[in-house]
This record gives structure tokens, sequence and C-alpha cells, in this order.
């Protein structure tokens, strides 16, 4: 699929052009290259022509959709395990078909993509509503309405969730419409994952069962507004899928796009300011390192947005002689999730042992909220729970046999090495590194005997690497948690205080890549003065999902 942009479209292609004698001039700045930045800079320069400048901190481009190899054979991805609604029909994969030209290629995951693995039961969730659904009955009869119940709810909330991040784009004179736009299925979507469980359910087994996919939003139920539940319950109805030569492809298929709107992509290059002129985004500064050597670098631009999250964009860039009413309450925001991952090279497929490529969801117990306030035991090598995760029989692509390894953990835990450089913090901290990594592998042993004995190569990733790469504080992902205090913030939204300066991402939109996406969606669609050719490319997703029919009138739609 190509979408060719229509003659008004290439009108600023040629005031670019034009443009091009200034080099440190750009019409769009996009700040960080994460999924929703990226998304953001690739439509302002598909279709509008923008020349759009992404500056990012790390060496490599992609934020969480990165990938990195090791030996010449082994290759991960950082952040993408798998992505549901990337089926052709989905509305999502007509929105990265845009970002990406078509180039990125979707991998199905098997049937069963997700098995929740408990001390005395494993259940596999088969792609399919319909399924997950009757498996669940049968599974836990005595509780069929309530399970039948809980599906209603799930699609009625997400619905909502979505009505509400469309207010969030109305402007500041029509914000008390908002509520009135979300009032309907309010009280359902604000209240947390766990008292909606406890309202309608009474096995402690189907409780845990139901929230057993939590990891991807990063807060158990006791904290998680349900809304976000819904949302991530939802997505993965129809199963997951994987990037074909993974995450990686992302990036180096939007590059091009922004490139030939004369933009750039530059690494090492972290955003130390964003410059205001009169109350409105002119620009951004820039430190990067030459021959040992700190630079500044000025650059200037129409439009400034910001992917890297609301805390650093409020308390970190924004000058602090600009005056924010909000800024305390951004501080003072609880945390999002801090998480270790080990990257396993494996001497064997794991086929040997079973795994055909699912994800598998490890607990100790039932009881989630237990298990995630026992978080700071695991530096001691004591573990309740994990995400075991194989990208090689994900991505066809890859060459040698790789695994996952996740749990999550306190951020107190590594404050003692957090003033210490990246790849010298000292051999307690690599001491410490490798006991994680070795009680996670004995963990996921004790399940999967033989797991251990596949084990070649290893290295552990702790919210310190994430801090150093990122900057998010203390090595959070995931951004603001999502909590219903969140979801009534009112500072959070694409539109800013300060003219020109615009938020995007998981702040903003929803968790995850499809998150992150529509956050870079809705941004543009804001940021943008004339807003047509992306309403005419949400309404291509839509004719595409809700009317299969009408397919062949959405392949003529000229974009």
């Amino acid at each position: 699929m190509r979408i060719r942009p229509r003659l008004f479209n290439l009108i600023p292609c040629v005031i670019g052009f034009f443009r091009m004698s200034d080099n440190n001039h750009f019409d769009v700045i996009v700040i960080g290259s994460g999924i929703s930045g990226l998304t953001c800079a690739s439509l302002f320069a598909r279709f509008f022509g923008k020349r759009v400048l992404v500056l990012e901190r790390h060496f490599t481009a992609g934020g969480f959709t990165h990938s990195f190899r090791r030996d010449n054979r082994y290759e991960w991805d950082v952040g993408v395990h798998y992505v549901g609604e990337m089926d052709p029909a989905s509305h999502y994969r007509v929105l990265f078909d845009a970002i990406t030209d078509g180039v990125v290629k979707w991998q199905s995951m098997p049937e069963v993509y997700d098995r929740f693995v408990y001390p005395d039961f494993t259940f596999n969730v088969r792609s399919g509503m319909r399924r997950f659904r009757e498996d669940l009955i049968r599974k836990f009869p005595e509780e069929r309405e309530a399970i039948e119940r809980y599906f209603r709810d799930l699609i009625a909330t997400a619905r909502w969730y979505g009505r509400l991040m469309l207010a969030r784009l109305l402007p500041s004179q029509l914000q008390s419409l908002s509520r009135l736009f979300t009032a309907v299925g309010r009280s359902l979507g604000m209240m947390t994952t766990k008292d909606y469980l406890e309202r309608n359910f009474v096995s402690p087994q189907l409780k845990a069962v139901l929230v057993s996919q939590w990891g991807n939003a990063g807060l158990p139920p006791a904290k998680s507004a349900f809304a976000v539940h819904a949302v991530i319950a939802c997505h993965y109805f129809d199963g997951g899928y994987y990037p074909v030569g993974g995450a990686k492809t992302i990036a180096e298929s939007i590059v091009p796009i922004i490139e030939s709107s004369a933009g750039r992509l530059l690494t090492r290059r972290r955003v130390s300011r964003i410059l205001l002129e009169k109350g409105r985004a002119v620009g951004v500064e820039a430190v990067t390192r030459a021959r040992g050597q700190e630079i500044v670098e000025r650059y200037t631009a129409d439009k400034v947005v910001s992917s890297v999250g609301a805390y650093i964009t409020y308390d970190q860039l924004v000058p602090k002689e600009f005056s924010l009413s909000f800024r305390p309450a951004v501080r003072e925001f609880p945390q999002g999730t801090f998480h270790i991952c080990v990257y396993l090279g494996l001497r064997e497929s794991p086929e040997k042992l079973g795994f055909r490529g699912e994800n598998c969801w490890i607990y100790g117990d039932y009881d989630h909220d237990a298990m995630f306030s026992q978080r700071g035991s695991v530096t001691d090598g004591k573990i309740n729970g994990c995400f075991l995760s194989f990208p090689s029989l994900k991505n066809p692509a890859t060459a040698g046999h790789t695994a996952e390894l996740i749990t999550f953990v306190d951020a107190e835990s590594f404050k003692k090495w957090g003033t210490q450089p990246w790849g010298h913090r000292g051999d307690d901290y690599d001491a410490m590194k490798q006991r994680v990594a070795d009680a996670l592998v004995e963990f996921v042993d004790e399940r999967f005997p033989g797991f251990a004995q596949l084990v070649d190569f290893c290295e552990v990733s702790t919210p310190l690497s994430t801090a150093n790469f990122t900057g998010h504080r203390e090595g959070c992902i995931y951004g603001l948690p999502g909590t219903p205090e969140k979801l009534a913030a009112p500072w959070l939204g694409t539109r800013t205080p300060i003219k020109n300066l615009f938020l995007t991402g998981s702040d903003t939109a929803g968790h995850g890549i499809v998150g992150a996406l529509m956050g870079g969606v809705l941004t543009t669609l804001v940021a943008s003065r004339n807003p047509l050719p992306v309403l005419r490319l949400l309404l291509k997703a839509h004719l595409r999902v809700r009317h299969p029919e009408k397919r062949d009138v959405v392949a003529e739609m000229n974009v």
C-alpha cells in the first residue's frame, strides 16, 4: 500500500525546500524517538511535507522499540514482546502501515499466545474473545454469569476510555464539555481493577487469571484503573503479533520518510531545555559530546512535540521561570513501575521444551498485589513471578535462539549505585545482577525442567540502565502509572499551556506500542493546522475494521 499525498499537501514541501538554507531551523522538532515521537514525525513529513527534526539521547533510535545484538547472533527487543490488533483488518494496522509506508510486516503468534502459569494449574489463552470466554466458563462454570458480564464491561469501558482520550483533545475553552462527554461509564472506568474483581467474582483463581496480564500496564489490580485494564484486555482478544525482523524495523522504516522531506533524526542528543519566547515554544537546546567535550546545540522550529513524558517535559525541559500552576502536581505524582530484564542466548531452540512462541506469565501465588508488594526482595534473589518471552520463536528472520525474563523491582534497591556511571558500577552491582539472573532462571526451570541447561549467554538490565538511556526518573517504564488519578488529572493531554508545544506518548493516550501510536496520531491531529489528512486516515482505519465489505473503497481512497 502506498499513500499518495494530495497536491495541496505538497505546498509545505516547496516551502520547506527554500528553508533548507537554515539547517538548524525545522518546521517541527520532536523530542524522543519512541513510537509516539516517530509517529508524529512520520505523519508530519508524509502528509504535510514538514521538515522534521527528531532528537534522541540514546545512540540507537527507536526508544523502547529498538533492538540490540550480542555475539553477532543473539538479538532481543528491549520493549516489544507482542502487539495486538495487527491483523490486516485492524484499524491499528492501517495506521501502522501509514507511518511505516507498509514496510513493517507482522508475524502472527500461535493460537495459544499467552500461558498463565500458577502453582497448581496453567491456563492457556487462545486468540479470539469467544474462545477466551468459553475457556473461562469451562474452567469456572459456577461464575458463568459474572464472566459474561465481565466481557460486556470490558468492551463498554474500553469504549469509554476512547471517549476520554478524544475529550482531552478539546481546547481549554471547551473542557467543560469533557465531563459531560464521558459521564456514562465513568464510575466503572475510574474504579480500580481490584474493586471490580471483588464486587463481581468469588474464586481467587479466577480473579488471578483475569488480571494475569497486568504487567502489560505495569500496575497490579489494586492500583490500576479498570479502564486501563479493559483497554489492554480487549487489545489482545484476537491474539498477538510480532514485527518480522524485530522492533528495530519500525524506526528503520520511518527514518527514510522523515528524510524524504529534508528532515533528520539525530542520536546522542539529550535535550536539556525547551526554548521559549513570549510564552511560545520556538526550539530546543540539546547536549552532545565530541572529542570528550560537551557541546550545546541550538535548534529552532515552528512547533515542538515532546514524547518524553509529562514529568520530564514540565519539570526538566520547560524553564523554571515559566510559571506552571500544576508543576508541583507533576512532581508529586507517583512514579511508574521499575523492572529488571534478563536477556538470554540459548544453545538450542526452546521448542525442545514444548514452547511454540507463546508468552508465559509465571506466578507463585494468586494474589498479584501481595506479590508486587514483595518486589523489594528481588535483588536478594527472591522471585515470586516473572514474564517469559521468546523473541527468536516470534521472529522468522532471526538467527540465534533467545529468551527474555522480566520481573518488577523497587527503585529503592538501586539507589546506592545511582551516581555511578553506566558500565562501571562496581563488582557488587554485577554480583547483584548475576544473583537475580540465576534466581529467575531457576524460577523458570522449576516449572519447565531443562530450561537452565539451554542458557548459553546472559545479560541483565536494571532501572539504572533504563534511566541512563531514556532519562526517565529513576528508570521507570510506562510513563505515569495508569491509576484512576492519572485519568482524572486535568493537566494531562496533547495541548500544553505553552503555545506551539505539544505532548505525545503514553501519558497522553494509552500504554504499550499501540497506545503510543495513537498518542502520536492524536497529537499530530491537534498540532497540525490542517487536520484533514489525519482525519481521512482515521476514517480509512474505521472503514477497514467496521465495514470489511468496503475494503475495495478503502484501497481506492487517495489519502
